[in-house]
């Protein structure tokens, strides 16, 4: 995504911060009722469970796909979700401003066990943030808003609210990449989005209570922001922070672990997207 009107909203943002509400962009593009450019593999039917509960695909990568009733009218909403564990996988971060690629694109030249899309980007495909790739540092950090998912080189990964713990250069970062809006607090209370309520597709990244990573994206445009973090928050995958990244055309999720093969490509092209792969000794 980015445009002109990207950069306005990010402003009302920043205006915003010291009141109790965070004003938020628009979604990338709203798209009505197309579905993943590539399906998932094997689809969904209407005999499939409404939620499969988490299922081993591949050492510490664990997914679930769950059919939620009552996000968007007479319609039912789905889930697709990716459990990590960091003592057995490695979070990587690619940029390449210069040459975006759909998700896919992305996925075959690197083949990762996860990947999925990144934050916010200009017209010229610049993140309009901090990302850390490989150690090397890019753009400049949000100040009062949104988060940073992060990775220090022994493997520990993390989410910080930027509100209430700023960036730190000081600290030295293995992988990095900042988005908006946080939509868990630390502590798992959801965040109010002073949002149009607009419906879009949705992608987040969350920590849970244990300490794993969540993967969770909606590839219909059924969430609003606020009731994302709604159900994010009161959801039973125990999480304890959550970050929104890129949606609408951004929003994609590819797995390739053991047997699962799931292919939700974006419809625009990425600067940035994240990649889990296994962790080496």
């Amino acid at each position: 995504m980015g445009d002109t009107l990207k950069w306005m909203w990010i402003l009302v943002m920043i205006l915003a911060t010291g009141c109790g509400r965070v004003a938020v962009p628009p979604p990338t593009r709203l798209v009505p009722t197309r579905m993943p450019t590539i399906a998932p593999s094997p689809a969904r039917t209407a005999s499939d469970p409404a939620d499969t509960g988490w299922i081993v695909a591949a050492q510490g990568v664990e997914v679930r796909t769950l059919t939620i009733a009552g996000i968007a009218p007479d319609v039912a909403t789905p889930v697709y979700a990716v459990r990590l564990d960091p003592a057995l996988v490695r979070l990587r971060v690619q940029y390449a401003p210069d040459t975006p690629q759909p998700l896919r694109t992305w996925v075959e030249a690197h083949r990762p066990l996860v990947a999925v899309n990144g934050g916010f980007f200009t017209a010229d495909n610049r993140a309009t943030a901090l990302i850390v790739s490989d150690g090397e540092v890019h753009g400049a950090s949000y100040t009062g808003f949104g988060g940073m998912l992060a990775a220090s080189s022994d493997g520990r990964i993390w989410i910080q609210a930027l509100r209430d713990e700023p960036y730190n250069p000081a600290v030295p970062l293995d992988q990095a990449i900042q988005s908006f809006p946080m939509l868990v607090y630390p502590g798992g209370a959801a965040a109010e989005i002073a949002d149009n309520g607009q419906r879009a597709r949705r992608t987040a990244i969350a920590i849970d209570r244990a300490g794993r990573v969540l993967i969770i994206v909606c590839p219909t445009s059924a969430f609003s922001l606020q009731a994302l973090a709604t159900w994010l928050a009161s959801s039973d995958m125990d999480i304890d922070r959550a970050l929104n990244l890129d949606g609408g055309s951004s929003s994609g999720l590819f797995v390739r672990a053991g047997d699962v093969l799931w292919q939700i490509d974006s419809f625009a092209a990425l600067p940035s997207v994240l990649m889990i792969e296994p962790r080496t000794p």
